[in-house]
């Protein structure tokens, strides 16, 4: 078989791609890369779906640079392999020109599609999603390793939106005290001791808590939608990123509880010394947060002596209808705590002058814009989601080719 052992050297048999090809067949495309193509694939004997990284090493100028990042994101994978939140990688193949990087399959995609379908998430989903990314971050810290590369994009789920954290090509194992000064990662992502590494000859270089601030910029974008640093001017934006400048806005933010908002500041600190660590994260009340209903008075037993006796009923206790009003008592309180949320009514006068003020039509504005513009358009604030995008649209270029030549 050729599959690769754990040593640096791997088999240079041009052969072992027909291995993979006899082994597998390889579907339809699932996505695209500079150097690389992603495909579902089918385990000929079992049946079982995988998608397949297909990575292009026969370039002359950079088929070395790609061969050799690859190898490191192999050894990178192998370590951090074995949790529920991080991609398993179930085979590997090598010939003089691809390397096959057999994946498990995840129907859903990208968390990234997701959210340029929904929009926005609710502070449950958020939750959801954000203690997986941190339990899977902790995991991979754990192991000595830094991601440098999260975000939307690498996070993937399935159809139970539990999620997989994928794509190690900027990731890096760090050795006791070890420091980093590489530019790597996403813009909009980038921490600002990253930052400072590069732009500052005598600043210190930077390790894990790279990925925490990153966990804050994911956590803050699925809540509203937009990224917290995004402007027109890159380097605008990457001096709010360096001088942590974001804001909680209205409308956007008006329904967002206290929690969120809290952690999100926490991982958004600019010190990295001070940041929250991941491990701090998951401690945060935003997950662990308790009933908003008053504990029961307990009475202590050395009290209940003092009692009055219990006055004789005027009917025989029912235990359904006890059950009813203890029902409707939950019912009601509920109802009460959940005015506030409750979606104000929609007047045409108010629609016309000034709709996305309200939270139902915001979401439907901003889906049928990204299905218009193929990204995220201007809002009022100067806040933009095509940093979503990296001020690329999703299009298919060889269509548009098409298109404009006839």
């Amino acid at each position: 078989m050729t599959v690769m052992d754990d040593s640096d050297d791997v088999l240079p048999d041009a052969q072992s791609a027909k291995v993979f090809y006899g082994k597998y067949e390889p579907k339809e495309v699932l996505g695209r890369g500079v150097s690389s193509t992603v495909r579902r694939c089918v385990d000929k004997e079992s049946g079982v779906e995988y998608a397949v990284k297909i990575i292009d090493i026969s370039e002359a100028d950079h088929g070395s640079d790609i061969k050799e990042s690859t190898h490191r994101e192999i050894e990178v994978l192998r370590m951090v392999q074995g949790h529920p939140y991080v991609i398993e990688l179930h085979d590997v193949f090598e010939s003089e020109t691809h390397i096959f990087l057999v994946f498990e399959l995840l129907r859903q995609g990208e968390l990234f599609d997701y959210l340029t379908t929904v929009v926005t998430l609710s502070e449950k989903k958020t939750k959801h999603i954000m203690k997986q990314l941190l339990e899977a971050l902790l995991h991979v810290h754990d192991k000595s390793v830094v991601h440098r590369d999260v975000k939307p994009e690498n996070i993937l789920l399935d159809d139970n939106l539990d999620i997989k954290l994928t794509d190690f090509g900027f990731a890096r194992i760090l050795r006791p005290g070890e420091e980093l000064y590489d530019l790597v990662g996403t813009p909009g992502y980038l921490a600002p001791e990253l930052l400072r590494a590069n732009m500052v000859e005598t600043a210190p270089g930077y390790r894990f808590e790279v990925d925490t601030w990153a966990c804050g910029v994911v956590m803050y974008t699925l809540l509203v939608g937009c990224p917290p640093f995004w402007h027109r001017k890159q380097m605008v934006m990457l001096r709010n990123i360096m001088e942590g400048k974001y804001t909680f806005g209205s409308p956007e933010w008006d329904d967002v509880t206290d929690a969120p908002k809290d952690l999100i500041g926490r991982l958004l600190t600019v010190d990295p010394a001070r940041r929250i660590t991941v491990r701090e994260a998951l401690a945060h009340p935003f997950f662990h947060r308790v009933t908003d209903f008053p504990s029961c008075v307990i009475v202590p037993p050395e009290a209940v002596k003092e009692l009055p006796p219990r006055q004789a009923r005027e009917r025989p206790f029912s235990g359904r209808r006890t059950f009813r009003l203890a029902i409707n008592c939950v019912r009601a309180a509920v109802r009460i705590q959940r005015l506030k949320f409750t979606p104000e009514a929609l007047s045409v006068s108010v629609a016309v002058l000034d709709p996305y003020r309200l939270k139902s039509l915001r979401k439907i504005i901003d889906a049928c814009a990204f299905r218009v513009y193929g990204h995220w358009v201007k809002k009022a604030e100067g806040q933009n989601r095509a940093m979503l995008f990296e001020n690329i649209p999703r299009t298919d270029l060889r269509r548009t080719a098409l298109v404009a030549a006839s």
